[in-house]
């Protein structure tokens, strides 16, 4: 999938018409950080990045236009395994040098070039460029981000939780904040740690009850914890709000599950 969709984006870009202004603008900042909020929001569905890219096209400055791109084809690069594919992160940071080339010294610019270091593996490089940038603005939201995304990626769970824990308290904004906390939410799941996890989507879940991954994942951690008939809720709330296939294996091993452990379930296949 992740390949497929960089080649899209790829060919849609090339064909952009771009702004006049060479250097970075204000309106150009704030419709690229509008853009990549967007961006973050990614879950499998292409409409979200061609709302993000839409959101670019309204700044009036190509540096941030490149940067944006260059964001949006590492979030397309992740395949459903998680990794990201080769020819995505070389799209990504041929577009990010085209900002840094007109624009060399914006840090929420160059932190692009942190997210693909960390997805590309190359760890030394990230954390060069964080280090780097920490010394210009150590509390700038975008970089907190990318040392969250640095020690997750290394599965080290104290330092990211240390980070995310940061960006919470420093996001500028409401959306952000509840964003990250879902993330912190999916970063205990991904480590085993359920209660914690479910303590946090049960937070978030009052700011963010539309999001269908957010009840996806809080069915995933009641089927961990052999809550089945919260799981069986929450993944029909879930696939109320969106079909897509993580919800629906959950649906099927529900229905198994269920299915065995209710009342004459074996006698009547209820």
């Amino acid at each position: 999938m992740g390949e497929q969709l960089v080649t899209k984006i790829t060919t849609i870009v090339e064909k952009l018409s771009l702004p006049e202004q060479l250097a970075a603008t204000e309106i150009g900042r704030q419709m690229y950080e509008v853009a990549l909020e967007k961006a973050n929001a990614y879950r499998g569905d292409p409409k979200t990045l061609a709302a993000a890219l839409r959101t670019l096209q309204t700044g009036d400055s190509q540096p941030y236009l490149f940067a944006g791109i260059a964001y949006i084809l590492l979030i397309a690069s992740r395949d459903a395994d998680g990794s990201y594919t080769v020819a995505g992160l070389q799209a990504a940071m041929e577009w990010l040098e085209k900002a840094q080339a007109l624009e060399p010294d914006v840090l929420i610019i160059n932190v692009v070039e942190a997210f693909i270091y960390i997805h590309s593996g190359e760890y030394d490089n990230a954390r060069l460029v964080i280090d780097y940038l920490a010394e210009l603005e150590s509390d700038n939201p975008y970089l907190l981000q990318a040392e969250i995304a640095f020690w997750q990626s290394q599965k080290q769970l104290e330092p990211a939780v240390k980070w995310y824990l940061h960006g919470i308290k420093m996001a500028p904004t409401v959306p952000q904040r509840i964003r990250l906390k879902r993330e912190l939410g999916d970063c205990f799941l991904q480590f085993g740690v359920l209660d914690k996890a479910l303590a946090i989507y049960k937070e978030v879940v009052g700011f963010d009850g539309e999001n269908a991954w957010l009840w996806h994942n809080m069915s995933v951690v009641h089927w961990h914890q052999a809550n089945y008939e919260e799981a069986e809720r929450c993944n029909n709330k879930a696939l109320s709000l969106m079909d897509f296939p993580p919800a629906r294996q959950m649906e099927e091993a529900l229905k198994k599950k269920m299915g065995s452990t209710r009342p004459f379930g074996k006698l009547f296949g209820g």
